[in-house]
C-alpha cells in the first residue's frame, strides 16, 4: 500500500479538477489516432507480404467500399 505522504502528494498534484479536461483530451486524442491508424493499416492498399499477394487492390470487388466515409451509401460491403 501507499504511505499517507505519497497519497497526499498524488491527490494534490494528479487529481486536480483543472487537469481533468487535459487528461480527457489527451486520452481521446491517443484513442482517435489509434483507431484511424488501425483502420489505415487494414486497408487494401497496404502491402505487408509481397510474395503471396503483391497487388491487393486488384482483388477489391465491385460492391466493396474501401473508403472510410461514403456519403452516397452505394456499396453493400465495407472493410
Amino acid at each position: 500500500m501507499m504511505s499517507k505522504s505519497v497519497k497526499a502528494y498524488m491527490w494534490r498534484h494528479w487529481y486536480r479538477y483543472e487537469l481533468i479536461p487535459i487528461y480527457a483530451i489527451c486520452v481521446g486524442g491517443v484513442g482517435i489516432c489509434a483507431y484511424f491508424g488501425g483502420r489505415a493499416l487494414k486497408g487494401p492498399d497496404v502491402v505487408w507480404n509481397k510474395k503471396t499477394n503483391p497487388y491487393p487492390w486488384l482483388h477489391v470487388q465491385q460492391n466493396q467500399n474501401t473508403k472510410l466515409l461514403d456519403p452516397n451509401n452505394r456499396f453493400q460491403e465495407a472493410w
